[in-house]
């Protein structure tokens, strides 16, 4: 590919991001609002083009009532009411297939054009599997509340947002391939393998963070920095439950751990940042996103103590829990890219200059 065709390439995958961002906050409107199980058929096609008469309405709002959901918790439920539900649901869905399209959309003008390598043609690919397997995966997931529960299986919200993560991540990287000069990357061995580590940790945090939603776990302790006036819940692992399933199905040990994470997360990045900030790489782009990284982690825990004050019982307040979950993909985007700035190679500068040197030859 030339550098035209990189460029632009580079940028419609941001747009890319861009989409895939707001289908997330999509989603996590959709679960605090309990819109998820409003559809309860998977119509890739028919399923774009929503209800357009009454007729059409009272026949969606019959197949509702016949799920779990309707019939244990909103059985007093009007149309009115499901039509605010069923909005979010069909959104997040057909916003999804959008992005699938312009990826599509990408794909196709761009190979018509010549202007993808081997390279990009296998990468598209390969995205564009994962973003029908994502579809797939939220279908699999939704499928859990319409028979026994009332809302979807945590474990397969976990599972769908880890899908997302991955889904953002692997366009991430593309598009940082695509628009990051190599002379711009840091060769510091120790340093990568601590920001590994920490990107680790904020994974296993949104883990925690889909249990928290997906079991509504946030207002059974609604207080800060104790829960319900204890520092360590006397619930944390309950008798006759198998050791680990506490972390995933105890709300107690759920939140304990989140919180702990958040506070390991807090000591662990100052670390790191402390150590990275004082890398002389005169790379601009690396020191930009290594100081950016605590301000984003203390807005992020912010965020999540307003959010868990906020709660009560079941309820988490929608705008606070979306904002929470966007900085914390933000937090998680900015760690990424500081990851595709470190390089194995030592000496970049020359590196850089003989891939130059390599492409010019291939241009004459």
């Amino acid at each position: 590919m030339n550098d035209k065709a990189r460029k632009l390439l580079g940028i419609l995958l941001i747009i890319s991001l861009v989409t895939l961002l707001i289908q997330v906050m999509l989603g996590g409107i959709t679960r605090l609002t309990g819109s998820g199980l409003s559809m309860t058929e998977w119509k890739v096609i028919a399923g774009t083009i929503p209800p357009l008469n009454d007729t059409q309405w009272q026949e969606k709002f019959e197949l509702y009532k016949t799920i779990p959901q309707y019939q244990l918790l909103n059985n007093s439920m009007n149309l009115s009411e499901f039509k605010s539900i069923f909005f979010w649901e069909w959104a997040h869905r057909v916003w999804g297939r959008i992005g699938f399209v312009f990826l599509l959309g990408i794909f196709a003008i761009m190979g018509l054009r010549k202007q993808l390598d081997k390279r990009g043609i296998w990468l598209f690919g390969v995205l564009l599997l994962l973003y029908f397997f994502q579809g797939l995966l939220g279908w699999f997931m939704v499928y859990s509340g319409l028979s026994e529960l009332v809302y979807v299986s945590h474990y397969r919200l976990a599972a769908h947002l880890l899908g997302a993560l991955f889904l953002f991540a692997f366009i991430l990287w593309w598009a940082a391939d695509l628009l990051v000069p190599l002379n711009n990357k840091v060769h510091s061995p120790p340093l990568k393998k601590a920001a590994w580590g920490l990107t680790f940790l904020i994974v296993v945090q949104i883990i925690f963070g889909a249990f928290m939603s997906g079991l509504r776990a946030a207002g059974r302790y609604a207080s800060w920095p104790d829960m319900n006036g204890q520092m360590v819940p006397d619930n944390l692992f309950m008798e006759g439950m198998p050791f680990l399933l506490n972390f995933s199905e105890n709300h107690a040990t759920i939140q304990f751990t989140h919180r702990g994470l958040a506070y390991l997360l807090c000591f662990l990045m100052l670390w790191y940042w402390s150590k990275a900030r004082k890398f002389r790489g005169g790379r601009p782009w690396f020191s930009r996103a290594v100081n950016l990284l605590p301000i984003l982690l203390a807005c992020q825990v912010a965020l999540g103590i307003t959010t868990l004050l906020l709660s009560s019982g079941d309820y988490v307040p929608v705008f606070w829990g979306v904002v929470h979950q966007f900085m914390g993909l933000t937090l998680l985007s900015t760690m990424l890219f500081v990851n595709f700035q470190y390089t194995n190679v030592e000496n970049v500068e020359k590196t850089s200059i003989s891939t130059h040197k390599e492409r010019d030859l291939v241009r004459s």
